[in-house]
């Protein structure tokens, strides 16, 4: 209990224990919404009687209550309200910042989708091109079933279309060929 001079809060942890559970970062923005403005009350000079309730019906309960002088903690108090009025405004910039990054998480998203989206589009594509690249150098041609009502199939062979890099050396320069091969690569003229 505090009797200050000015407003003092308390903070509700239990506003954000369900939060927390069910999604972590709305319990970040809603954290600060369990700090509470507790009553302002002021002691004036004399004798007081503070009332402690408690359950002491199954056991006895004790409770120590210790006063303390704010007038001695005067710095500790200028902390106390200075922090306080931080974290309210905090809290506020909260409000606001949360608004802004939904915003930004949901731009976020809808750039990652669409990369998505592209980056398998793009896959897609270059799939097909490479389909259209291999048929031209794939053939398709009928075979015909052993056998009557079944079913065509298709098989595929490879042809590779004339052109002069393809052409075989056998057919290009047989003249060549021939010349080399009918060299006298007998050794029987040789002198010993």
């Amino acid at each position: 209990m505090y009797f200050l001079h000015f407003q003092v809060y308390r903070m509700d942890s239990t506003v954000n224990a369900l939060a927390m559970a069910k999604d972590p970062e709305a319990a970040f923005f809603k954290r600060l919404e369990g700090l509470q403005p507790c009553e302002v009350s002021a002691l004036k000079p004399g004798t007081h009687i503070f009332a402690v309730y408690g359950d002491n019906f199954f056991k006895p309960a004790s409770y120590m209550i210790e006063a303390m002088c704010a007038k001695s903690y005067e710095d500790t108090t200028e902390r106390l309200k200075e922090i306080e009025s931080k974290i309210l405004a905090k809290r506020n910039d909260l409000r606001q910042f949360e608004t802004d990054y939904r915003k930004a998480l949901a731009r976020f998203q809808e750039v990652t989708n669409r990369y998505t989206q592209e980056r398998e589009a793009v896959d897609d594509m270059l799939r097909e091109r490479d389909n259209i690249h291999c048929s031209f150098t794939t053939e398709r041609t009928l075979v015909n079933p052993v056998g009557a009502g079944s079913s065509s199939r298709y098989t595929t062979e490879h042809s590779i279309p004339e052109s002069p890099e393809n052409v075989n050396i056998d057919d290009r320069d047989k003249s060549g060929k021939k010349k080399w091969f009918n060299l006298n690569l007998n050794r029987s003229d040789r002198k010993a």
